[in-house]
């Protein structure tokens, strides 16, 4: 699935303001060595690496189109390297201090070999500062996803469809880490909000990121009235402010034994 890196980075994104406190509560070190998963077009990368001046930061990601923006934004930062690989496949052993995840990891469906190599990848008494989005992360998103598909009687197109993310409980999570080898686990959520001016708004931010699995499933033709049969729904949602949405989103701390 190819992304589009210049409308996710220019849409409204709670993820980039979960990201900035993620990277607060993740107390970089000024040399830290740093591994950050899922690291996109580059925007959180940079801020990590700028805090570890001493150190450096392996991003990581297997979109290609992230990756050229990403090189493209931190060239001239100069602790960083960036590597085309999916999670799935990292082979690190006891390199890192930190390995850090901003709303990436949720598109992993083999979580506990993707934590299990990261628990490898880390130093002895190394850490993680992982966010994703929670479990029922956002109610309306699937509540109207089913509504489009019912109105357009596209049911025959997801007969075969399967969810690509992993949506977490706080519990649950803890529960992986500590299967994986984690200590001193901390998992909790946290709840942002966005106000979208009108439909198309609305439509380009999902379109950016979680609309894209579904819109694969449809002949080109379709995704078109896919998009707006789905947007249309979020006129429930308006207030005098515009239309408001909520996010859950989970925090998820260890330590490496």
């Amino acid at each position: 699935m190819k992304w589009d890196a210049e409308k996710y980075d220019s849409t409204k994104a709670p993820q980039i303001d979960a990201g900035k406190e993620l990277i607060a509560m993740a107390k970089v070190r000024d040399a830290d060595s740093i591994l950050d998963i899922g690291c996109g077009t580059g925007k959180l990368t940079i801020e990590i690496a700028r805090l570890a001046p001493k150190g450096f930061v392996v991003g990581i990601d297997p979109s290609e189109e992230m990756l050229e923006k990403a090189r493209t934004v931190s060239n001239q930062v100069k602790n960083i390297s960036l590597i085309q690989i999916p999670a799935q496949s990292m082979d690190f052993n006891e390199r890192f201090d930190l390995a850090f995840s901003n709303s990436a990891l949720q598109w992993i469906k083999e979580q506990q070999q993707v934590m299990e190599s990261v628990y490898r990848s880390l130093k002895h008494r190394g850490r993680i500062a992982f966010q994703l989005p929670a479990d029922n992360f956002c109610k309306e998103f699937f509540n109207y996803i089913e509504n489009a598909i019912a109105v357009l009687h596209y049911k025959k197109f997801f007969a075969n469809w399967k969810s690509p993310w992993y949506f977490p409980t706080d519990e649950e999570y803890k529960g992986k880490l500590k299967s994986s080898g984690f200590k001193n686990m901390n998992a909790f959520y946290k709840d942002y909000g966005l106000v979208f001016e009108n439909i198309n708004d609305i439509l380009e931010w999902w379109s950016s990121a979680g609309l894209r699995p579904y819109l694969a499933a449809l002949p080109e033709r379709e995704q078109e009235y896919f998009k707006y049969a789905f947007a249309m729904n979020f006129e429930n949602n308006r207030t005098d402010r515009g239309i408001e949405l909520n996010f859950r989103r989970l925090f998820a701390f260890a330590e490496k034994s």
